[in-house]
């Protein structure tokens, strides 16, 4: 042993994991014995529908991102183009100024 002295809160926190991996492997050892299935099938609940083709094609999944992104671009350079020139503002409605308290 060393000649360090371990502190009462290192010793309880090396005894509650000590508890909690014993406890767990009860639990593992517990589950492997147990041969019915953990959920029953009438107890699943569904999933959407989502059918998978295959593997994702990551070259057509570039030029979709590529697409939108230029896309994006189009309508920033827009908005951009737009506030490079006048902008009109027009006031519907305006609260009525109470000037009896000045």
């Amino acid at each position: 042993m060393s000649n360090c002295q371990t502190s009462p809160k290192s010793r309880s926190t090396t005894v509650l994991l000590s508890a909690i991996a014993a406890l767990l492997a009860v639990d593992v050892s517990v589950r492997l014995m147990d041969k019915e299935p953990a959920v029953q099938a009438s107890e699943a609940v569904p999933v959407a529908y989502q059918p998978q083709v295959g593997l994702a094609n990551p070259i057509h999944q570039r030029e979709q991102m590529i697409d939108e992104l230029q896309q994006i671009d189009s309508r920033l350079a827009s908005l951009e183009n737009r506030l490079k020139g006048n902008i009109r503002v027009e006031v519907m409605n305006f609260p009525k100024v109470d000037t009896e308290n000045d």
